[in-house]
């Protein structure tokens, strides 16, 4: 396996200087302490897994591929630092610590999800094997989920790949609800929450 010393680049020409920048300090505070970077490495940043890549083109950061079906990792880094960032800036309006998710883990989903036009996301737990405690469901689905064959279990990089507005709110704690049904309603116990007058600030997050 390849490995260096050296600061891993990072290509993100278009994310938040506020997410990039903490990131780079990251990498070269570990470098400056002889961090050895592994190609295959990888490290986590909130509700993201990124991996180290070394080679002949250099020690750089990947991450996954935002909108993909499935994960696979690219040199760009500028969607993945900003789906963090709408994460953090959501934590921040309703002034809320991160709960943690994971973008490797599952949701609970209603089967005929793909078909309906109304979602709505409910945090039901915390991650717990594997599960991130999210359930999707829809206004608009002819099913019964009282019934368990109407559920299922799928990665929740699949469900972004085709929800991609449910991707901000994925950090909010248990008791927290989102409706989809026109523009996001954000919710604890089913009671609607707005977010705080003026603020916009980013909650905590490290590398």
């Amino acid at each position: 396996m390849s490995s260096s010393t050296r600061i891993p680049t990072v290509h993100a020409p278009h994310a938040p200087r506020h997410v990039l920048t903490p990131l780079q300090n990251w990498l070269a505070q570990n470098a400056a302490a002889g961090v050895v970077f592994e190609d295959g490495q990888e490290f986590q940043i909130g509700w993201m897994w990124f991996r180290i890549g070394v080679d002949s083109r250099g020690t750089r950061v990947t991450a996954p591929k935002v909108g993909a079906p499935s994960l696979f990792y690219v040199d760009d880094c500028s969607e993945a630092l900003s789906l963090i960032a709408a994460q953090q800036s959501i934590l921040g309006k309703f002034g809320l610590e991160a709960a943690d998710c994971d973008c490797r883990q599952t949701v609970l989903i209603v089967r005929d999800l793909p078909t309906c036009s109304a979602p709505f996301i409910d945090r039901l737990s915390y991650q717990m094997d594997g599960r991130s405690g999210w359930y999707i469901g829809a206004h608009d689905s002819q099913l019964d989920v009282m019934h368990a064959e109407n559920l299922k279990l799928v990665p929740v990089w699949e469900i972004l790949s085709r929800r991609p507005e449910l991707g901000p709110y994925l950090l909010l704690p248990p008791t927290w609800q989102v409706s989809f049904e026109g523009q996001p309603v954000v919710m604890r116990e089913r009671q609607v929450i707005l977010p705080h007058a003026g603020r916009v600030g980013v909650a905590r997050a490290a590398c």
